[in-house]
Formats: C-alpha cells, structure tokens, sequence
C-alpha cells in the first residue's frame, strides 16, 4: 500500500500525528474528501501549480481563503457579485508564502464576505466538519471554515484565512486544528477584501503551532501597501520591549517557569458548557504543570464586546461594501424592464438584490441604521468607548506595556501583571450545519462571544486543540499583548506538545 494511501487514511482520525503535507499528499486527499466536506471552492489544477522555489515552506501545500486576492482563480468572496472576479494582483501574504516556497493547491469555502460563524452563507453550498462520528453533518465554524476543514482532513499544511471577530480561531476549535489571529497589522491586508478595516486581520490555520510559526515569519512583514501595517520601527520598538524580559531566557527548569497566565473571569460566561469548563480547567493545570503561575484577573467591559463588536463591524462592513454596485465591482443584474433602465437606484437595488445574499444585505441594513444620524449617538459612538475601555483593560492586565501607547518602555511589576490570557475559544462544540434555513440567523452570532474582545483590542490571540467531547473537538485561546506574538507562539508550542 503507498505511503499517500496510508496517509489518507489516517489523515481521517482526528488523532492524526504526522503533521506533514506534501503536494502528493495533499492532492489525494482533495480527491477524496473535498467533494462531502466541501471544503475547497477552487482546486488549482497541477499544471497551473508554480514550480517550488527554496525557502523555509519549500513544498508546503497551502489553501487560501476566497477573500484573500490571487491571479490564478477567482476571489469571490462566495458571493455571487464576485463569483468571475479575477484579481489583477495578488495579497501581499499570499505572495510571500510563495516567496518562501509554498504551493498554493486551491481557494477555500467561507461565509459570504466573512459574514457567518458556520460556513454556511456561501454559493459554493456549506462545509461540513471533518471531525466527528458523523462527518457530514457539523459546522466547522466560520467564516473561515472551509481553511479549517482543508487543514484537518489533510487537503493542506497551512491555510490562510481572515480573523474579524474569531473567523480563524472559532473554526479552528471546531475542527481541532490550530488557529492563529496575529496583532493588527503584523501581516499586511493589502489583497484581503475588506469586512471591518480596522478589525480584520490575516490569520494562519495548521495542525502544529511549530508550522504556524514557520508560516507567520515568513509573511510578517512590513509592507507599504497597507497603510494599517506595522512598519519597521514599530516592530523594532517592540522587540526592544520583548527583550528587556530577560527572565525568558534563562535556564529554568520547566520550559515556561516564570510564565504569569491571567485566567479571566468574565468569560465564564452562561453559556459554557460544562465540557468547555473542563477543558479549561484542564487547560490551566497543564499550564501550571509546565511552570506556569496561574492568577485570576478581571476585564470588566468584557460583557459589553459582543454588542460592541456587532455594532462597529456591521458599520464598517455597510460602508466597505457600498462599492459591490455593478458599476466599480460587482456583477450588474440585468433589468428585465426596460422602462426602468433610466432609474439608477433601482439599478443599484436590483444589482445588490440579485449579488448579495441574505446574511450580507441583513447585516449592510443593520450597519446603515447605526450609522444614521437617529441612532449614531447611542449606538455607535458608546461602543467606541467601549473599544477604548476593553484596549485600556488588557493594557492595564499585561506585563508587557503596549508599544502604540507608551512614550517609555518599562515592563510591569511581575507581581501585579500577567503574560498572557487563557480562555475558551468557543462555549461548546461545534454544532450541526443547519441547512434547512429555519434557524434564527442572529442566533449564531452568540458564538463569537469568546473571540471578538481580541478584535477589538488588536491583540494576539491563538487557539490550541485542547480536548474533544462525543469525537468533536474543543480549542482553548491563549491571548497576549499588542505585538508579543513570538511570546505567545512560544507559550502555544510548549502546551500542544506537552
């Protein structure tokens, strides 16, 4: 029996240890899987694959999410207004994962625009979650859903995908693979198709933190395209402040003695479920055993991000996609009347009618009423505070003082301040993809409670596959300061392989 067979099979099991992916590899299994997981809306043929160039990803099979710009296959957003949209440029992290020698094998499923939390609002159809007894019928979360499930059933090494209030770490958790949102502005969003400009943030899924590693050095950097991201001094101040913790390098004991974990408690939220309780327990043990301090700490706006976040995000998103019009993007609907060809607003109407789908036009409305001058006052100007109130707090619980705020560098007190955060990165596993269209559609945004405070706050936040409940996974979210990524990966390496 060949190795790739052997390989695919395995790659079925959730307890797959081999984390591996050639482009052989990789290929066999978009064979077999991709056609009930759906996982993949674009299979890039073999003959359209660049040659592999030498470089830390040499031969690294990747998927990209639909949202992220390429010149090879449609950057449809899984919307019919984008469906033969071809970009003339390709995303500034998607050309530099094939700088570093990775092959990219195909564009993945995602909700509409990113707007959903089960990779259901598509027009390629709905993903299903690889894990599990019964495999078709699941979410595997979303938006990014369909770089989840390619990851987990072995169609890919690494995938990219987009992180506006937990798009990576939700379905990352669901299907038991690892999801990294790095700091706002580490990697560039020129390419990436907008949603909330100031949330949205490129995200990398593997099966290893040490492969999401590889792949993160290789795509953060500075890049003038993206008037958002870090620039070379920015991220040499902050290795400045990262450095002067000498207390990390020192020969201990325990490979993260020293390390202080904050164990939050407003997000022990109502609705966690017992089996999301005791994996979060579990988890801190873990850490503890590993030479962590585990202390308790406490974000009191954390109750009020949710309604924030939905609020901030929907208005963005109504402006950021006024332009899907037909005229500057977008496919026009043609008018069957022709008595109403001279109305152009009706035009537009038709157009937007026809080409975005129902999730997306609820959440444009949504926007443009907070937006209003009615309601812009007590809805959208009170989450803002809230935004700055929730990045004062996490400043005020790390170590590490923030880079964008403080005039001098000076670490904390260690006794008063922590390193970084561990919390659930969802309230239980993932539940059955509802295809029927009766489920209430606000319903779901629940599921992103435990991670859009990282969002608003612009920090780093990862989660790490952390138990399973009935055969499907559950993931735990470790969240540090504003720019102490490589930190955060370290403290995320030593826990999955403890």
């Amino acid at each position: 029996m060949s190795s790739i067979v052997v390989y695919c099979r395995l790659s079925r099991s959730v307890a797959v240890r081999c984390y591996s992916t050639s482009l052989e590899q990789a290929r066999y299994a978009i064979k077999e899987h991709n056609s009930r997981i759906n996982a993949l809306a674009h299979v890039t043929a073999k003959g359209e694959i660049s040659p592999t160039t030498d470089g830390p990803l040499s031969g690294w099979a990747v998927a990209i999410k639909s949202n992220l710009a390429t010149e090879t296959a449609p950057t449809s957003c899984a919307s019919h207004s984008l469906a033969e949209f071809i970009s003339p440029y390709t995303a500034t992290a998607v050309t530099a994962l094939e700088r570093a020698g990775a092959l990219v094998v195909g564009s993945a499923n995602m909700d509409e625009f990113g707007m959903g939390s089960k990779t259901q609002y598509s027009i390629y159809g709905p993903t299903y979650n690889p894990s599990g007894s019964s495999k078709t019928s699941h979410s595997p979360g979303g938006s990014s859903g369909g770089s989840a499930a390619a990851v987990a059933s072995g169609m890919c090494r690494i995938a990219l995908g987009s992180d506006t209030g937990g798009s990576v770490r939700l379905p990352a958790a669901w299907c038991g693979v690892v999801g990294f949102k790095p700091s706002y502005g580490r990697i560039s969003r020129f390419g990436l198709v907008s949603y909330g400009s100031s949330l949205d943030s490129v995200g990398i899924l593997a099966r290893s933190v040490s492969d999401i590693r590889s792949a993160y050095r290789a795509i953060a950097i500075p890049d003038s395209n993206d008037m958002t991201c870090m620039s070379a001094s920015l991220r040499t101040r902050i290795d400045m402040l990262g450095r002067s913790r000498s207390w990390i390098t020192e020969q201990k004991a325990k490979p993260l003695e020293g390390v202080r974990i904050g164990i939050p408690q407003e997000f022990w939220v109502d609705e966690l479920s017992d089996n999301a309780l005791r994996v979060w327990r579990d988890g801190a043990q873990k850490l503890e055993q590993l030479g962590c301090e585990i202390v308790s700490v406490s974000l009191p706006h954390i109750p009020h991000t949710l309604p924030a976040y939905y609020t901030l995000a929907l208005a963005e998103a109504s402006s950021n996609l006024a332009r899907y019009d037909g005229v500057r993007f977008g496919t026009r609907h043609k008018c069957p009347d022709t008595a109403n060809l001279a109305n152009a607003s009706l035009k537009y109407a038709q157009t937007r009618s026809h080409g975005l789908g129902a999730e997306v036009q609820r959440r444009i409305l949504l926007g443009t009423y907070v937006m209003s001058a009615a309601a812009c006052q007590h809805y959208y100007l009170p989450s803002q505070r809230i935004r700055r109130l929730v990045q004062t707090e996490f400043n005020r619980v790390f170590a590490l003082p923030n880079a964008l705020c403080l005039p001098k560098f000076e670490v904390k007190e260690r006794s008063t301040a922590v390193d970084a955060l561990l919390f659930p990165t969802s309230t239980d596993t993932a539940p059955k993809q509802n295809t029927d269209g009766d489920e209430c559609p606000v319903s779901s945004y629940v599921n992103d409670v435990m991670t859009v405070p990282a969002n608003l706050a612009g920090i780093p936040a990862i989660s790490v596959p952390s138990g399973s409940c009935n055969g499907l996974p559950l993931g735990l979210q470790l969240a540090a300061q504003y720019g102490d990524d490589e930190l955060l990966l370290q403290i995320a390496h030593h826990f999955q392989t403890a």
